[in-house]
């Protein structure tokens, strides 16, 4: 969060597993690129952000503000999503149990997940 405040909108190979609770947090417009990010983003504000090929397995983004915001070449397995805000959301070339999972797949990840 310092980073994040001191003006940084790029992470990479960052690694924060699940002890790490960013319920609620505000990350505008911030990349995140090869992390490996199984961690609570319950009801975080994400808009604009962009996950390029990371570990998501597990993290949790229901009733978080994706708007606009970009997960792809991700693992996500075990991700859950429901309620989250998804407006202009783009999921493409993900993997989950070793297939690859588009925008078309994101519906089921939703009702499921």
């Amino acid at each position: 969060m310092e980073a994040y405040r001191n003006g940084v909108r790029s992470f990479e190979d960052v690694e924060l597993d699940t002890s790490e609770d960013l319920s609620d947090i505000v990350l505008i417009d911030v990349t995140f690129k090869h992390c490996w990010l199984n961690v609570n983003f319950i009801r975080a504000n994400l808009a604009g952000c962009r996950f390029i090929e990371c570990c998501l397995k597990t993290a949790d983004f229901r009733y978080a503000n994706l708007t606009h915001a970009i997960i792809q070449g991700c693992t996500v397995e075990s991700t859950r999503f429901s309620d989250a805000i998804v407006d202009g959301f783009v999921f493409s070339e993900n993997s989950a149990y070793s297939q690859e999972s588009g925008q078309e797949d994101f519906d089921s990840f939703v009702r499921f997940f």
